[in-house]
């Protein structure tokens, strides 16, 4: 059931993103030009012409992220040391990792940057490494999961190995926080740091909680929407980008909520 709810959930986040509906938009408008049908041509062409407009003038991208990523404060305080830091997959590209040799980082790459502050300034926490797959391509096992590419980056910035534990079987979320917790089986009294996007953060914490996690402190890197007010713009692949991020993070959420039920 896990593998066709990963397979789904990959189809619907394809079917979500906006340049999708622009495409349905333009091949609707083609459709209504090949069948004579100007008026429904007209139409798909004006909604694609403005939907384009308005993401490339506005910042509907960072208006929509902004929400999911002030839910929790960056660097909160500590009243102890952690037991141990909890950082989930999406931040390297285990691919090309595979064959390269190097561990490539994307966007999402202060989720390891921070992991690595993290473990020198906590020396005693324990260091749980959570990822998989993300990829369809990842299902069949031909590529290294996620968390031995982080654990190789981090051994290679001088973390020591043994307070390393990966968790390599997760595809999404909800693996990340059941497989975790059955690998570390966490004590009620324990706080352990996740570390993940500030976007993800409400899900992944939502998620944690529902698996049985008790001593979970947000712990929100890679901010994408700087403080103060968001003005116009004319850059539509940036506004785009956002906005998918938090599309797929929106409907992640619910998702998850009906799947609990």
């Amino acid at each position: 059931m896990s593998t066709l709810f990963f397979i789904a959930s990959k189809i619907v986040g394809l079917l979500i993103r906006g340049e999708t509906w622009l495409v349905l938009l333009l091949a609707l408008a083609l459709l209504g030009l090949l069948l004579n049908r100007r008026r429904l041509a007209g139409a798909a062409l004006a909604l694609a012409l403005a939907a384009v407009l308005v993401l490339t003038a506005l910042p509907v991208g960072p208006w929509a992220m902004r929400p999911l990523e002030r839910q929790y404060p960056f660097n909160p305080p500590l009243p102890a040391p952690p037991d141990g830091i909890i950082v989930l997959g999406g931040a390297v590209e285990a691919a090309s990792w595979k064959a390269t040799g190097q561990v490539h980082l994307n966007d999402a790459g202060e989720r390891l940057t921070e992991a690595a502050v993290l473990a020198r300034r906590f020396p005693e926490a324990r260091l749980i490494l959570s990822g998989g797959g993300a990829t369809l391509a990842e299902i069949g096992g031909a590529i290294p999961s996620e968390a031995a590419a982080m654990a190789a980056l981090l051994t290679g910035l001088g973390i020591d190995p043994a307070r390393l534990t990966l968790e390599e079987e997760s595809r999404n979320t909800i693996g990340n926080a059941t497989y975790s917790f059955d690998i570390v089986q966490p004590q009620e009294d324990q706080t352990w740091l996740l570390v993940t996007s500030a976007s993800h953060m409400p899900r992944a914490v939502e998620t944690f909680a529902r698996a049985g996690w008790t001593g979970i402190v947000p712990w929100p890197v890679d901010l994408s929407t700087a403080p103060g007010p968001l003005g116009l713009t004319w850059d539509l692949p940036w506004n785009l980008y956002y906005l998918n991020r938090a599309v797929k993070e929106y409907v992640g959420l619910v998702a998850y909520r009906l799947a609990a039920r």
